[in-house]
């Protein structure tokens, strides 16, 4: 019996000695807080140390309502520098090229340098074609996040020639 109670008392002692060792490393940490408060910084060292942390800042993962791709906006650009590019132009196959160019390039610009078109990422597609009366069909497809993400489309046309123009929008996340 008397083994058993020095073996449960060894026990105890053994459970009880684990509880110095972890104050002895909160005043370590404490000793160590001192010491760099005797440092040249006045101990600004150690309260940096005890505040707690700011909050992180927000991290939005979708837009606002009132931050969703502006399609109107967007749909304005895209007719504006269609008609002016276009207007009182006839198809020629070699010239084109440097109209889709101007115009692709042109509603590029204005989107990029729109305030409304905050984190979103765009890209401008520009198809022009012969107006020969002859059916077409345009078709686009991607992969993204519908609640986010979006597209708009606008054709303009005249006796000579038809201009699509595609924009799609991505939020940046």
């Amino acid at each position: 019996m008397a083994d058993k109670q020095s073996i449960g008392e060894a026990t105890k002692s053994v459970q009880t000695s684990a509880v110095p060792k972890q104050e002895d490393k909160e005043q370590k940490k404490s000793t160590q807080g001192s010491l760099n408060s005797g440092s040249g910084d006045g101990g600004k060292t150690a309260e940096k140390s005890e505040k707690p942390a700011g909050q992180p800042t927000a991290y939005s993962m979708r837009p606002a309502f009132g931050e969703m791709f502006p399609l109107p906006t967007i749909k304005n650009i895209m007719n504006n520098v269609m008609a002016d590019k276009l207007k009182d132009k006839t198809y020629d196959k070699d010239v084109a090229k440097t109209w889709t160019s101007e115009i692709a390039d042109e509603v590029n610009q204005q989107i990029a340098s729109s305030s409304k078109v905050k984190r979103y990422k765009h890209v401008v597609q520009v198809m022009l074609g012969q107006e020969l009366g002859a059916g077409a069909t345009y078709n686009s497809r991607c992969c993204w996040d519908c609640d986010c993400d979006t597209s708009i489309s606008e054709v303009f046309s005249n006796t000579s020639l038809f201009c699509v123009c595609t924009v799609f929008g991505t939020y940046q996340y």
